[in-house]
């Protein structure tokens, strides 16, 4: 017969390894949290974007983390971060590539740090229109190309696409065509890409945060900008800037993109669960986007009174395709250019 010291001891060995089985049982290499659930195992994710929450953009994603949940039967758990609360942009793109946060919302001019082919991506006029968007980005392949490049480097799997939004030329002057815009100050970003669309339709860009876009076409240090007809209104911009071309010269193409260690340390019946929402959501709103468009213009009319300027395209595209055409040389890619966009 075993003492009761011996017995006590003995219990107590038996129960601190019983915990630790536990603990070794529920933790996750990859560092998502996981929780053991009678259905299989529970995920919690984290997704950021630094879009507004009432922008289609960042509904468009928080829409998908709702669907994902939906798809997997509650067993993954997804917090949607939105407004740039967890950082900007560039602190997001770091956080994602790390590990720090699972997956975001991307513009792809980003990913050209590590693959610079990405450039191309960040040109004008890649899409004819609607139908041509659609086809291309809910083909389930046509990207694809691009989709490995970033598995590669810098370790992200593209999981959906949002866009669709339209993007178009804010000016305190009419345009009609590409000649007007020769000699005139615009307001680009800081990317190479943006700058030198600018200077092939013949404007003189300067880089000004959007923060300070409103102020400098108060006072003429610019007199246009292109952005997106959501963005035109978020910022009060028709009240400096009463004329807008409608070249619709980029349809946005956003990436929602997961650290692939992370991507690749969920089950199949997870992937799968992602895969099914991503068919879901993404064509929903890459929908409403165009949709959103008409509805925007008539509040820029109507809360703003400026006036929608009919435009030679015809000027817009070509220079655009050239400097696509070039972008495709640099890197290497034209017949992955020709494939999916021509």
């Amino acid at each position: 017969m075993f003492s009761s010291k011996v017995v006590k001891k003995m219990s107590f060995i038996f129960s601190f390894t019983l915990i630790l089985m536990i603990a070794v049982a529920c933790s996750d290499d990859s560092g998502a949290e996981t929780i053991s659930s009678g259905n299989g195992e529970s995920v919690s994710l984290v997704a950021a974007t630094i879009n507004p929450k009432d922008t289609l953009l960042a509904q468009a994603l928080q829409a998908f983390a709702d669907e994902i949940e939906e798809q997997s039967d509650g067993e993954i758990e997804i917090t949607v971060h939105t407004d740039g609360t967890l950082g900007n942009a560039s602190s997001l793109y770091q956080s994602v590539i790390s590990g720090d946060i699972d997956f975001i919302y991307s513009d792809p001019g980003w990913f050209a740090e590590h693959s610079p082919v990405f450039n191309v991506l960040s040109s004008n006029y890649l899409f004819r229109d609607q139908e041509h968007f659609e086809s291309i980005v809910n083909s389930g392949d046509k990207l694809s190309y691009f989709e490995e490049k970033l598995v590669e480097n810098p370790g992200l799997n593209t999981l959906m696409y949002i866009g669709g939004i339209e993007r178009n030329i804010l000016s305190t002057f009419p345009i009609e065509s590409v000649e007007d815009l020769q000699g005139k100050e615009m307001r680009s970003g800081t990317g190479a890409t943006e700058i030198e669309w600018w200077k092939a339709l013949g404007a003189n860009p300067t880089s000004i945060d959007l923060n300070e876009v409103y102020s400098a076409l108060q006072t003429g240090v610019v007199e246009g900008s292109q952005n997106s007809l959501d963005s035109m209104l978020n910022n009060r911009f028709g009240e400096v800037a009463k004329y807008v071309a409608r070249t619709q010269h980029n349809l946005t193409l956003g990436f929602v993109v997961m650290n692939n260690n992370r991507y690749e340390s969920l089950s199949d019946e997870h992937k799968e669960a992602i895969a099914n929402a991503a068919e879901v959501v993404q064509p929903e709103y890459i929908a409403k986007a165009f949709e959103q468009a008409e509805r925007d213009m008539e509040t820029l009319k109507e809360d703003f009174d400026v006036t929608f300027t009919e435009i030679d395209r015809e000027g817009f595209i070509e220079r655009s395709r050239e400097q696509l055409d070039k972008l495709a040389e640099e890197y290497d890619v034209v017949d992955e250019v020709e494939d999916i966009f021509y």
